[in-house]
Parts: C-alpha cells; structure tokens; sequence
C-alpha cells in the first residue's frame, strides 16, 4: 500500500496499487469509473430538469388557483426571474465543483464531454452525487462543524486517551485504519495529530471527492468553492432561498497544514488511501496484526455481515491494539420483508432477484447482541457510551432532520487465557450521566 511522508509538498491521499490495476485491468472497473464521470457531470442537467418538473406542476394547477401563487412561482415576473436566476446560480455552483474534481482526476468535465440521452446516469447515481456535495458540507465546512464535533470529536479524545503519542517516533508512530472514509476528514484531523493513517472507502464518488479536497491544493479558505448540496430537496423547506444557499469550502487547507506545523517546520506525515471493499482488502495475512486501532464511524451498519468485519477487524489489530466506534445501526443492506405467501426461503429470493445480493445476505442485529460477539471474536469493551445524539449530513434549516442515538465504544483485542475468553469491566454511560458528569454538552 503506497504511503506518503512529508518535508516538502506531498499529496496527502494515494490510492491502492490494487485499485490502480483494477482500472487498468478489470473492464467493469473502467465501466464503473465512466458511469461515475457522466454522472458528475450530469448534476446541474438534472438539476435544471428538476427545476422544469416543478413549473410543469405549477402550470396544471387551475387558473384560479394560480392567481392565488406569490409572484415567485408567477412566470414572468421580476420576483420569478430572480428565483429562477438563484436556482440555476446554485445548480452552476455545484457542477463547477464536480467539474473541478473530475478536472484533478484528469478526465473530462461538463464543458468538455457531453453525455448521449441512451447513456443518462440513472437516478441511484444522480442520488450518489447530491450525497458527495451533503458530505464535502459535512467535512470541510465551517457548517459541518457541528457534526463533526458530534461523531468525530468522541473518536479523537478515545484515539488520544488509549493511543498517546508519548514516547513513539516518527518512524513508530501508532498506526490507525479508518474504514468508511467518506471525503476524509476524520482520517485528515487524525494524521495532522501524527498518527500513522490509512483511510479506506469502497464508494469511488466519495474517493473522487477526497481525492480533490486533499491534494489539489486549489481551493482554500481564502479561495474557497461554493456548494448548494440542498438545491434538489423540495421537501420541508422553509423557503427557496434555503435550499440555493451558498456554503463555502474548505474550512481548512489540508496541503498546507499537513505539510508544515504551526512554527513552520515540516511534518512528515503518513497517510495513504486504501480504495475498494473493506472485506476485499483487509482480509488478507498480509494486515494480520499490522494495526494499533480501527477507527470506524457511521461504518458498522454499512455493512451487509457486521459479524465478518468484527472479526477482520480482529485478526488486523496488534494484541491490545483497539476498535473504536460510533455510530447507529441503521444497516444500509437490510433486505425487503418475508411475506407468508412466499412459499420458500427461495421463492421470497427471487421475487427480489433484482436486488443487490447483499440486501438478501444482510443480517440486522442488535446492540447487545453484537456486544456478546465481539466477546465471543476475543474483544473487551473498556469504555462505552449509549444514547449519543448526531445528525449525518442533515441540512440545519431543513423542518426535518434525523437525530440518529449512537453508540460509542473502545474495545480491545484481548490476549485470551487458554482456557476460555477473559472478562471485560466496562463502564455503560447514558446522556444523561454524560451530562452530569460534563462530558456531552445537552440539546
């Protein structure tokens, strides 16, 4: 796995020699990578078809009704024109953005290859994007710091309670995996600590994203780009301005903060990129017992067998090496329900052989009962907090937003006694005592 030090200017974020032979070599992975292109760069087309469906709507609405309409939504009008002049604004916004980040990875942008009608991204792919823009907001905005002070505060103060820097090297510094990357920001906050990273992430919209805000070295805080993730959500919304709002990033400048400390020596620091399945890459002898600490957020339940990447995570970590978790369980690959007119296990599969093979694969567990596993894999749970409230790139002046109640824990690979599998104290936090003791802020 490739890996970057600093001292002079370095790009922060390398992908796997693996993934750079599948795009060589594996024609689906070339299909794949283009499908991703075209829709990155079909954004602000979708998103002006978007605006067009809504007209087409407010034009069957009977006359007398459309007297009644504010003179915004009345074609012609003054207050019309600048509404729709803020909507296609937001719309260029955002698709100068995936323009830019198509341009860092030397393929064409919107203004250099057009997309034939037969060849149109599909809606899953269009939805893909808008999730890039929600999370670029959520990790590199001044916006997003609310979030992420949510979710990736807690990991930060676990990572360095149980993984202090005291007495390491620069050549033996502890070593972290942060599976489910998204666009970087938790593994970026961990290698400006000094900390030995590696980031991994499956979905290639999001390694596109990561890719740009790390090391293009293009767009700063002085010189940020703006976005308008939330142009396209017609739901809830307190008004159209809301929605076309412009949000900044970065907050940050990760090439110039990673390359030198504030006193102006340079760092070194390591952190590469690991592209493609977690299960795929990490279950491998070649990272058995290579990690002090996997650091996964909003990551467990994005999996469709929770129990495999329990003990994957396992076999990675060093003896007393740590896993550190938050998040809810959500599990994105929960399958669609039995009926009892299925005859059989077999004919409930193939009424949803459309599906991705892994919403019929996934299992949905409870909290508790993956607690009893990772005692069973050969964990200890050292610290636990329940009931941790986090938004996931919710937009804060939406009327609906989902406060998901996560769960925080430290677990340790145990060095287990021959005779069975040792016994954990741990310490169970609710909110509320959290509060009391001054650890969560309240609301």
């Amino acid at each position: 796995m490739s890996q970057k030090y600093g001292g002079e200017k370095q790009e922060l974020h390398v992908m796997s020699d693996a993934y750079d032979t599948y795009l060589e070599h594996d024609e689906a992975e070339k299909n794949h990578f283009d499908n991703v292109c075209c829709a990155f760069r079909q954004h602000a087309t979708f998103a002006m078809s978007e605006w067009a469906n809504h007209q087409f709507r407010l034009h069957a609405v009977p006359q007398s009704q459309r007297d009644l309409l504010p003179d915004a939504l009345k074609q012609g009008t003054p207050e019309f024109i600048e509404r729709a002049s803020q909507y296609k604004d937001a719309a260029i916004r955002n698709q100068f953005c995936l323009d830019c980040i198509l341009r860092h990875a030397g393929v064409p942008h919107s203004q250099q290859q057009a997309t034939p009608i037969s060849k149109m991204p599909s809606d899953e792919q269009m939805s893909k994007v808008s999730s890039v823009l929600k999370s670029l907001v959520r990790d590199w905005s001044a916006e997003g710091k609310r979030e992420r002070d949510m979710a990736y505060a807690p990991i930060i103060k676990q990572i360095k309670k149980y993984l202090p820097l005291t007495g390491f090297s620069l050549d033996d510094r502890p070593t972290i995996s942060v599976p489910g990357a998204g666009v970087g920001r938790l593994a970026f906050e961990l290698t400006k600590l000094n900390y030995a990273v590696q980031g991994n992430e499956f979905s290639l919209y999001m390694l596109l994203a990561s890719d740009f805000m790390l090391n293009a070295g293009i767009v700063t805080p002085d010189r940020p780009l703006q976005i308008s993730p939330w142009i396209m959500e017609t739901r809830n919304s307190h008004s159209a301005a809301d929605r076309c709002r412009s949000i900044p990033i970065p907050d940050v400048d990760p090439p110039s903060i990673m390359n030198y400390e504030e006193d102006g020596t340079p760092m070194m620091p390591i952190f590469s990129m690991a592209a493609g399945d977690f299960v795929s890459i990490y279950n491998n002898p070649k990272e058995v017992g290579k990690w002090d600490c996997v650091c996964s957020c909003f990551f467990m339940d994005a999996c469709p067998n929770i129990v495999e990447i329990l003990q994957i995570i396992h076999k990675m970590l060093k003896p007393g090496g740590f896993l550190m978790n938050f998040g809810p369980l959500l599990y994105h690959w929960s399958g669609p329900p039995m009926r009892p007119d299925d005859a059989s296990r077999d004919a409930y599969q193939d009424r949803f052989k459309h599906l991705d093979d892994r919403y019929m694969k996934s299992v949905d567990l409870s909290y508790e009962d993956i607690k009893e596993i990772m005692k069973k894999v050969g964990f200890e749970v050292v610290e636990e907090h329940v009931g941790m409230e986090s938004f996931y790139t919710a937009d804060q002046r939406s009327m609906q937003s989902t406060m998901y109640s996560c769960v925080n824990f430290v677990a340790r690979k145990e060095q287990r006694p021959e005779n069975g599998i040792a016994e954990a104290a741990t310490t169970v936090l609710t909110t509320e005592s959290m509060q009391q003791e001054g650890t969560v802020q309240g609301g």
